[in-house]
């Protein structure tokens, strides 16, 4: 248990970071939940012990690929669900999670011995019945983040400031930055978009004594 917990902080934090840096979200989960399927079809298949399988190797790898689900997906209910505020999402998400576990739970359980029964020489293992539930909810998330065809909301909105930052420096480009170019005298012009010029006054004395002097 405590492997498995271990392995499902590592893979999320791993497999969420370079998500986040893509973002390519859909994909990801769609590639998470076909991989997880098999994983599960796995450990279905290692309850049996003249199967050859291991079945807490099979959980281990199930906790590799099932993981990271709920992060990344999180993270695209933020991108689809913009302006509506991260933790506002993720509070939906956690609540919605923990009502779903709350009704499956008790029903895998109940199910744990249907189709254990012994047929012949053959008796299937505890919980074969309940992983084939669970593997069948599995395919039907899948199909349905398959058929999902929302927009990246928050990410159209950053690329919109970005293009209006970038049409904004177009419009108003930077004549002369400071320290670039002076009179001579000391006076450098300070001609930057949005900033008044100013005009240093050093210059300005030493001709005044040079004339005092003159005169």
């Amino acid at each position: 248990g405590g492997s498995f917990q271990v392995l499902v902080m590592l893979s999320s934090l791993i497999v969420g970071k370079q998500t986040d840096k893509t973002r390519a979200y859909f994909s990801v989960i769609i590639g998470l939940l076909v991989m997880g399927a098999f994983g599960l079809a796995e450990c279905n298949v290692s309850l049996d012990a003249d199967s050859g399988g291991n079945v807490r190797l099979a959980l281990l790898l199930v906790a590799l690929l099932v993981g990271p689900l709920q992060p990344v997906a999180t993270e695209m209910g933020v991108e689809v669900a913009y302006p509506l505020s991260e933790n506002t999402v993720l509070v939906i998400q956690q609540l919605f999670a923990n009502l779903c576990s709350a009704v499956f739970i008790p029903f895998f359980a109940a199910f744990k011995d249907v189709g254990s029964e012994s047929d012949g020489d053959f008796a299937r293992p505890e919980y074969t019945f309940s992983f084939y539930m669970l593997i069948v909810l599995h395919a039907v998330s899948t199909v349905f983040f398959a058929t999902f065809n929302g927009r990246y909301l928050r990410l159209e909105h950053e690329e919109w400031k970005k293009n209006q930052a970038y049409q904004r420096q177009q419009q108003h480009p930077r004549v002369l930055q400071r320290g670039e170019a002076g009179d001579g005298l000391g006076n450098v012009a300070e001609l930057q978009y949005g900033a008044q010029p100013t005009v240093s006054h050093v210059g300005t004395h030493r001709n005044q004594k040079l004339y005092d002097a003159l005169l």
